[in-house]
């Protein structure tokens, strides 16, 4: 943007007399020699309501019509921008407009080809009606000094942001008066500015330039459904507009637009939180959930399970994965999710829930709801309790699950356990990688209790840590959580680790309804897809039409593995059963004991008891005999491909449909998804061509007409957007209020240590600390301060 400079002599500007905005401007001309090229009328508007007001300065005015001007002694620059334009989108006095809004978006709209900021000015109001409106450039007038005899407020430790100065006393403007036919006139345009312009590259990040636009909002509104953030949301948006000046508004303009809606729930979010799971229950009776209030009304405790969730533990709820080491809202309310595995060897979800602490009694409310919410019914009409339920070692959940789970087997996490070694030996033993290969080890490969404690007793012996009180801790409660102490329990060999439950806060935090789909789609692979078959066998052909994939995956190891490394060493019979000793690549002799009459087998390596494979073993007995199926014990229900087909009911018989009623309408939903497929790939096929995009350009325009002809635009407010995105009213009345914010031990996001910060930061931190001034006696000046008699300033007084 080429812009015509006048360069004056500098003034200063004392120009707080009483005369009209019209004689100021002249006067102001008149002394910096400047000639403006609009002519102006000399006189005064007459304003005869005494309500006038300045929305800019608040400053209430009498009967006369002018812009006070404040007295300063700052050097005024001296020249004058006279902007080369469009004469059609210039504003010239004397034009009509039909109402405010019109005018203003005129104005803006020469204040965008031109190269300023436009800002909203006075106005004067009568009846109810506005009779007189002024538009300013943005840096119109200037800042209001501050008082140097008032004290700094303070601000409890945090930086105060210094604003940028903005206003320079710029006079460019528009004055509109209502005429008798209700419209208003250009009165007064005055089109000189006292700074430069932005050149049009910079033109886009104008503030009146820049909005929301509704492509953008409903952008990051799809965008924060799929728990994606602001800043990703503009990105993406730049990506498809093709450039940022093209989105329409800068990331700080999206941000305080999500802000606002942040702080229009901020108040009511708990209330809102329980209505929209009560609006849940009656769209799908199958819908849990239960919470608890304070005597303040604060939210203490929530807990839910939609259908799918409940449906998930009627099938595969015999294993249970329990975690609370993760804080997920401002709250620092803590997430515990209740997860296990399902028969694609993957992570399922049972429910989930905020706690406010991690207390006995918090933790013996949640327990007793769970049971409550999974009190469901399978085929066999059998209620269940899980057989294991795997947990850290926090003593309150300890206590809690010995109260209310009484028949389950509570087992600790061994990541857990055995993360905190490296904390809890010495540095030497911690760099020493033959010490962890041995304990790991002894922990994970000990297949009987006789066995893990001969290792573990040596490896106490060669580090020296037979008296170490930790281990010692550990070696006292090993039947709680060593694998070898559990090899009785079935399936105990599939849930070790809470790393399920801390996954579960991954994809949680996402889109849970992105994982159900992920469930779908495996269904639709296991059920209509065949894997590749490596064997000539009918065990493995049989086990393909059985299995899911995940599960045949790892049943096609074994078998190929009995057909390379296993090898009958000896084999006696005793009537129908037959007793065979067989040898692997992993040099171990396994005990095999065949029943001839039911075709079942145990094998001494229990991987089918553990892990409900049958093992390599097993697989070569069968052989043996002449078994070219497996026999139906050795293909569990909770693997097979079909198994989530069964129906649940709950103890109400309610049926459990793992797709509850969407309040959206399919149809429209389907037309809005084919109409948008649609105009993207116009779009894609067009954009090469000029001619082909104003074409589909034109065609979208007129129906946008047509469409408006049918249903008349509605500009909704900003509170009805949210509410929109939301899909519910930001309540008027709140009974249930936000929590406090209650510090616990999952407060942090994980609990980190050595492994996860890395040496690096460590090794930074103890830099940091030593690089830290302690102050010091001086031996010159003998004062204690943060110099030495090397820096002290009475030596380079003395100098």
């Amino acid at each position: 943007m080429e812009c015509n400079l006048k360069t004056r002599n500098a003034t200063s500007l004392d120009l707080h007399g009483a005369m009209s905005d019209t004689e100021s401007i002249l006067q102001m001309e008149a002394t910096l020699g400047v000639v403006s090229t609009t002519p102006q009328k000399s006189q005064s508007v007459p304003f005869n309501d005494s309500s006038f007001t300045l929305e800019s300065e608040n400053i209430t005015l009498g009967m006369a019509y002018t812009t006070p001007q404040k007295s300063w002694s700052a050097p005024f620059c001296g020249s004058s921008y006279t902007p080369e334009r469009d004469d059609s989108l210039k504003p010239a006095v004397g034009m009509t407009f039909e109402d405010i809004d019109s005018a203003k978006e005129f104005y803006k709209t020469y204040a965008a080809h031109v190269g300023f900021p436009v800002r909203v000015g006075q106005h004067k109001a009568k009846n109810g009606l506005v009779t007189n409106k002024r538009f300013y450039c943005s840096r119109e007038g200037f800042r209001k000094a501050k008082d140097e005899t008032q004290s700094e407020p303070e601000f409890n430790g945090k930086r105060k942001c210094e604003r940028k100065i903005t206003r320079c006393g710029c006079l460019a403007m528009i004055a509109l008066k209502r005429t008798k036919k209700s419209k208003y006139i250009i009165t007064t345009f005055v089109e000189e500015h006292t700074h430069a312009l932005v050149s049009p590259d910079k033109q886009h990040l104008i503030r009146s330039n820049r909005e929301v636009g509704e492509k953008v909002k409903i952008t990051l509104f799809n965008f924060h459904r799929a728990s994606i953030g602001t800043s990703d949301a503009y990105r993406f948006l730049r990506v498809g507009l093709g450039s940022f000046e093209n989105v329409g508004c800068t990331l700080k303009d999206l941000q305080n637009y999500h802000g606002k809606l942040r702080c229009l729930i901020k108040s009511s979010d708990a209330q809102m939180f329980v209505d929209q799971l009560s609006r849940k229950t009656l769209a799908n009776p199958a819908f849990y959930f239960d919470y608890v209030i304070d005597e303040k009304g604060r939210l203490v405790h929530v807990f839910w399970a939609d259908a799918t969730y409940r449906k998930n533990y009627a099938h595969f709820g015999d294993l249970v994965s329990f975690d609370s080491t993760y804080s997920t809202n401002e709250y620092n309310m803590i997430f515990t999710p209740f997860t296990g595995i399902k028969h694609h060897k993957a992570n399922v979800l049972f429910g989930a829930a905020l706690l406010s602490n991690e207390k006995i009694d918090s933790y013996t409310w949640l327990f007793k709801t769970f049971l409550n919410a999974m009190g469901v019914f399978s085929s066999e009409g059998t209620l269940h309790e899980p057989a294991v339920i795997i947990t850290d070692e926090d003593a309150s959940m300890k206590i809690a699950i010995q109260n209310i789970f009484l028949t389950s087997v509570h087992r600790l996490c061994m990541w857990h356990i055995l993360r905190k070694v490296p904390e809890k030996v010495g540095p030497d033993l911690k760099e020493d990688d033959d010490f962890h290969a041995s304990l790991s080890l002894c922990v994970w490969s000990s297949e009987t209790p006789e066995e893990f404690e001969e290792r573990w007793a040596r490896i106490m012996i060669q580090y020296g840590l037979k008296y170490h009180e930790w281990f010692v801790g550990r070696f006292d409660i090993r039947s709680s959580w060593v694998p070898a102490y559990f090899r009785d329990i079935p399936l105990s060999g599939l849930l070790r680790t809470t790393s399920r439950s801390e996954s579960a806060n991954s994809y949680f935090s996402c889109f849970i309804g992105f994982k159900h789909a992920l469930e779908l789609e495996a269904d639709n692979v296991s059920l209509d897809t065949t894997p590749v078959l490596k064997t000539s066998w009918g065990m493995e052909k049989h086990g393909s039409e059985l299995f899911t994939h995940e599960v045949f995956g790892e049943f096609q190891q074994e078998l190929l593995a009995a057909r390379e490394y296993c090898v009958f060493e000896s084999m006696q019979k005793d009537g129908d059963l037959q007793i065979m000793r067989v040898a692997d690549n992993f040099k171990k002799v396994r005990l095999v004991q065949l029943n001839r009459s039911t075709m079942f087998a145990s094998c001494s390596c229990m991987l089918f008891g553990t892990h409900g494979i049958p093992c390599r073993h097993i697989i070569h007995a069968l052989r043996s005999a002449k078994i070219d199926q497996l026999p139906t014990m050795y293909v569990l229900k909770r693997f097979r491909k079909d198994f989530k087909r069964e129906s649940v009911l709950t103890p109400e018989g309610i049926l459990l449909e793992e797709r509850a009623n969407s309040p959206v309408n399919p149809v429209l939903q389907k037309l809005i998804s084919e109409t948008s497929n649609r105009i993207e790939s116009l779009f894609v096929q067009a954009k090469n061509s000029p001619d082909a995009m104003q074409i589909l350009r034109d065609g979208v325009f007129a129906l946008g007409d047509k469409i408006s002809g049918m249903i008349p635009a509605k500009e909704l407010s900003r509170i009805e957007e949210f509410e929109d995105f939301l899909g519910c009213p930001v309540p008027m009345q709140v009974e249930i209020h936000p929590p406090t914010d209650i510090r616990s031990k999952g407060r942090i996001k994980r609990i980190k240590g050595h492994a996860d910060k890395g040496p690096q930061q460590n090794k930074n931190k103890q830099k940091k600390k030593k690089n830290v001034v302690q102050p010091r006696r001086c031996s010159t000046c003998k004062k204690v301060g943060l110099h030495d008699r090397r820096t002290c300033p009475e030596k380079a007084n003395n100098q």
